[in-house]
């Protein structure tokens, strides 16, 4: 009877404190941002940027606003020592009719993440009449997935899927903190 009660004991303390650790997660007002199982090594990259002066504008804005959560840095690189190429790009048909900006990543195996190109797609940005403040958040957005952030299902985050609206939420930074703390391949 003892060894009874003991297990259900365990199992209730458990319960309570799994529950206790989930509490802030069910009571939390959005939507958690989701996040790759890849990531950089640190949470922080070098970047290059190849674009015209106004898109360079738009890009620092973005690179402004990440780095200020102070969960991950961009640090300007090199033509010859970078991992991150922002780039901009008139290729506006096919898959990419109604798309404002595209990244893609490469990396190793285990997770890691080597190279990363981010393009901000110009001529929709004139075709569906992006403000300034618009193309940054898109620039946060493409960002985003460079640092290892998947689309999230919260309108408010920077990461939703056809975002242009919305800057980066504490929720978002949140799931960079949360990237960069788990190893490599775990959620």
């Amino acid at each position: 009877m003892k060894r009874k009660y003991r297990a259900k004991l365990g199992l209730t303390t458990l319960t309570i404190i799994v529950g206790i650790g989930l509490t802030p997660i069910a009571n939390a007002k959005s939507i958690a941002t989701p996040i790759s199982r890849s990531r950089w090594p640190h949470a922080q990259v070098t970047y290059v940027i190849q674009a015209s002066a106004s898109e360079r504008r738009v890009y620092q804005a973005a690179i402004r606003a990440w780095n200020a959560t102070g969960q991950f840095k961009f640090v300007q690189g090199t033509t010859a020592h970078h991992q991150v190429t922002l780039e901009t790009s008139n290729a506006t048909t096919g898959q990419y009719y109604r798309l404002a900006g595209i990244t893609f990543s490469t990396g190793y195996p285990n997770g890691y993440y080597t190279k990363a190109q981010v393009y901000l797609l110009t001529r929709n940005f004139t075709r569906y009449h992006y403000s300034y403040s618009d193309q940054v958040h898109v620039a946060e957005h493409e960002l985003g997935h460079t640092i290892g952030l998947e689309h999230s299902r919260d309108r408010h985050s920077v990461m939703l899927a056809d975002n242009r609206y919305n800057g980066i939420s504490s929720a978002d930074s949140t799931a960079v903190r949360l990237r960069y703390r788990l190893p490599v391949g775990r959620l």
